[in-house]
């Protein structure tokens, strides 16, 4: 008598994993890992720069309070827009720049005539979800009420308040409080020569003062008659 060995086939999903499959598995998981350390080291990255950001900003700060004792007026207008520059010495030896653009921090007066009241300087910090962003009552998307490029701005002389935000923390009171959004209405810039304004502003409707840089908004049509001063209401664009 004969015996007919039987061997039990694989049933299908048994049969195990090929050396193909594994190298396709190992392949996918390296992929996966390397994507999540490539979002946190560039994470990292833009941390560090806004951390020379702050950096910067606190020493030209702290420059600008050194030559107000000196000269009892704030410096030109222009005098950060030379990167490396040594416009500030022997104050500030070397002008700094944003680390990741190259391009100069912006110094903005609160006057259009005059450097010698307050002023504010800003940058454009990567991570919008920074505390102290807010914590200076800036907002991370429509910035400090200077176009939205701008949510980081340290004062002198002033507050630094975005419109139309309320901060957690109140920033500490100084001499010329930042004029609060009250609605749609703002001034369109006129022409202005030697400090002088030729050509009045206009009050327009721009719906959003805020998007439009304008450092102050109205609830009334006339603007309250500031389009025609030079005292710096008008929208940045």
């Amino acid at each position: 008598m004969h015996f007919i060995e039987i061997h039990d086939r694989p049933r299908f999903g048994e049969e195990g994993w090929t050396l193909m499959e594994l190298l396709i598995v190992v392949a996918l998981i390296a992929i996966l890992a390397l994507i999540f350390l490539l979002i946190n080291w560039k994470k990292d990255i833009a941390r560090a720069y806004d951390a020379r950001r702050k950096t910067d900003l606190s020493n030209i700060r702290r420059s600008f309070e050194e030559y107000f004792n000196d000269h009892n007026c704030y410096p030109d207008i222009t005098v950060l827009g030379t990167c490396g520059g040594a416009e500030l010495a022997p104050y500030l030896a070397k002008i700094p720049c944003d680390p990741s653009t190259k391009e100069p921090y912006k110094y903005q007066p609160d006057s259009d005539s005059s450097t010698c009241v307050g002023n504010r300087v800003c940058a454009k910090l990567q991570d919008w979800a920074d505390p102290d962003i807010t914590t200076l009552g800036c907002d991370p998307v429509n910035g400090c009420g200077w176009g939205s490029y701008w949510n980081y701005c340290l004062a002198t002389g002033t507050v630094v308040t975005a419109p139309g935000f309320n901060p957690k923390s109140t920033p500490t009171p100084a001499v010329t409080p930042t004029p609060a959004y009250y609605g749609p209405y703002a001034c369109r810039r006129g022409i202005v020569q030697n400090g002088r304004v030729t050509t009045e502003g206009t009050c327009n409707n721009v719906g959003d003062p805020a998007f439009f840089g304008c450092p102050r908004g109205f609830a009334e049509s006339d603007c309250l008659g500031v389009c025609a001063t030079n005292t710096g209401y008008w929208c940045a664009r």
